[in-house]
Order: structure tokens, then sequence, then C-alpha cells
């Protein structure tokens, strides 16, 4: 669904013309009157044809067509602009639909009960891309950050099923996880946490110098969620939220000259 847009915009695909006729009317009668019926597609090469031309938000899809299945053009048309709902006489084809993150699986005969389900997870989806899209704009992610040197004062962390919008103050603590990091955070006083695919030294060099210090090589944590140094011959802090972590033998000294100077 594009900006300033509130009505849906669809592109039906099916070889039978009379099943794109059957599946239009029933969108338009029993699901949503303000559809809007983008164009509809006998096969994979009049769909790739239409989707550039009225780029929907949404195509409904039959699996198998003359000359190249819905599975083949799909990867062929890599990176998906568009949500899939698949709409199918064939019922062996649901686990790689939804392999592809396809919306829905819908069997012919169409049952209504099932489409509308189906449009009410779309709506959802789409809703759920303009909130991110949203929050990029404000919050851009963290490669672009680094890119553009672009200052900011909250991290954006995202999963499949949630965007998280995180102050700097309310982290706690970032972990390496091999390539990978996971963020602790607080949220409504909660301890929450998130893995994210960017590795730590991102998160170093993007984080503010006054406020977060690399105490291992595996943590980067924000010292203002220290609770306590323990003074033990290993070395380790005591986060706000109760976990011991490791500082190496190096960068302990360095700590707490780091803390001295600092105000926290």
């Amino acid at each position: 669904m594009q900006a300033n847009q509130t009505k849906l915009s669809v592109l039906i695909v099916d070889d039978e013309k009379k099943a794109c006729t059957n599946l239009k009317n029933i969108l338009i009668e029993y699901i949503d009157a303000d559809i809007i019926i983008a164009g509809i597609a006998n096969s994979a090469s009049e769909a790739e044809e239409q989707i550039r031309l009225c780029n929907p938000d949404a195509v409904f899809l039959d699996i198998e067509m003359p000359y190249e299945n819905a599975f083949d053009f799909l990867d062929r048309m890599k990176p998906l602009k568009f949500e899939v709902i698949f709409v199918t006489a064939y019922d062996e084809y649901a686990v790689k639909a939804f392999r592809l993150n396809a919306i829905d699986y819908i069997l012919k005969p169409i049952s209504i009960n099932e489409l509308k389900i189906a449009y009410q997870r779309l709506q959802n989806k789409l809703m759920f891309n303009n909130l991110l899209k949203a929050q990029e704009n404000n919050y851009p992610d963290l490669s672009l950050q680094i890119k553009n040197k672009i200052k900011q004062y909250k991290l954006t962390l995202r999963d499949n099923n949630a965007v998280e919008i995180i102050d700097f103050k309310d982290l706690c603590y970032i972990e390496a996880q091999s390539s990978y990091s996971r963020i602790v955070y607080l949220k409504n006083k909660m301890v929450k946490e998130m893995v994210q695919s960017n590795p730590l030294s991102d998160y170093e060099e993007i984080l503010p110098e006054t406020m977060f210090y690399r105490i291992h090589r595996s943590y980067l944590i924000n010292c203002a969620q220290i609770k306590k140094i323990l003074n033990s011959e290993a070395g380790q802090v005591l986060m706000n939220d109760e976990k011991h972590l490791p500082v190496s033998r190096r960068r302990y000294p360095l700590l707490i000259d780091f803390l001295k100077n600092n105000d926290f």
C-alpha cells in the first residue's frame, strides 16, 4: 500500500479467465468494495508486464500456469515489491508457498471466509510495512547511520514480528554472537532482548563513546547501566538487570579510568 493511499491495489493472475472474473467479483462484492483491481493477467509474462505498469500492493496468484509456474515467476521477479496470496486448485504446494512468506494459500473453490481472513492478514502486513518505512525514515538503519555518519539518540531494532525504537540510555549491553549481536535493553521497565544481524563493531562505531565502553571482546556496555564493579581477580561488572559480565584483564583499569572521567 503506497503512501497517501487508503485503497488497496491488487493484481489477479490465473490462466483461466473465468477464475479471474470470479475472484474479482468476490473481492469487490464480499471482501472490500473499495479494493482496486489494478489488472488481470492470464500468464506469468502478462503478470510481469502488469506489475511494472500498476505496481500493485499484492498479487493473487495461481500456481500452475502455461510456460512458467508461479514459483519460477516469483523467483525471477525477486526482490518482490508486492505481497502474495496463492489461489489454486492444488494443495501439495502449501509448504513451499509459506516458505516464500506468502500471506495465505487459498484452495479452489474459494471460501469467502478464508478469503476474508487472508485479506485481513494482507492489510495487517501492509500496515506493518508502512509503519516500518515511517520509522526507518525517522531512524535510519544501522548500516546507513554508519555509512553517512548520521548521529542519532535512538537505535532501531527489528525482527520478523516487531520494530523497536530504543533510546541509547535504555540500552543495557550488547553481546557479540559470532557475526550477530544480542541487544539487551529496557522497555517499560522490563528487560528485553533482540538478536540483530550486525556485528558488535558496528554498534561500537555508532554509539556515543562517552556512554558506551567495550569491556571485553564480546561485550559493549552502557556504563550508566552498571550497578556495581566487582573487585575480583577475574574482573566483572554487575549490570542493572542483575547480569554479571566479564571484564578483560587489560580493560579493567581502563574501565575504572573511564568511569572516573565521565559523569553517569
